[in-house]
């Protein structure tokens, strides 16, 4: 499925279901997220198990995440500055590049799929990394820029989470 569809889908769902995270910026933002991704799982296919499994360490499943991509990042920013500083920008690619390999990862979590983080690293390879890639960098850009509106500026946050599961949803849970 390509971006746009998956935008749009997430658009419509999320206008029909306008579920938010509650308070995103908290320390429990990993398991608040989790939560929310388990509510639209389910909304997305009901035969998704019901409940949430509060022992999963959600907060550090995501600074996991987030830490290895800022750390790709991070290293790839300080070599690209050496080499010219005006390549420093292109480390963002990087850093998406590192955050596509766990793309899955929540979703395998709360599948509660052995070895999630390998299961989510497998399914991005299958799916195809480049193809991952270019499909999250408008997403990405587009949840991004979302942040800018001065109205609802989770709005776009939200339906890039949920492009990101409904993609889980039809191209990885239902043929891996």
């Amino acid at each position: 499925m390509k971006y746009r569809a998956l935008l749009q889908l997430a658009g419509h769902s999320f206008d029909h279901r306008p579920l938010s995270v509650g308070r995103p910026f908290s320390p429990q933002l990993f398991d608040r997220g989790a939560r929310w991704m388990q509510q639209q799982l389910q909304a997305l296919d009901p035969a998704t198990p019901p409940g949430f499994d509060a022992a999963i360490p959600f907060t550090a499943w995501g600074l996991l995440k987030y830490g290895c991509c800022l750390a790709g990042a991070g290293a790839a920013a300080y070599g690209l500055y050496l080499l010219h500083p005006a390549l420093t920008p292109l480390a963002v690619l990087v850093f998406y590049y590192c955050e596509v390999h766990f793309l899955f990862l929540f979703p395998r979590l709360l599948d509660g799929r052995p070895h999630p983080l390998r299961a989510s690293i497998r399914s991005t390879y299958k799916v195809g990394p480049l193809r991952a890639l270019f499909t999250v960098l408008p997403i990405a850009a587009y949840m991004l820029i979302g942040l800018f509106r001065l109205r609802h500026p989770l709005r776009h946050w939200h339906i890039g989470c949920l492009a990101i599961l409904i993609w889980y949803q039809d191209e990885v849970r239902n043929r891996f």
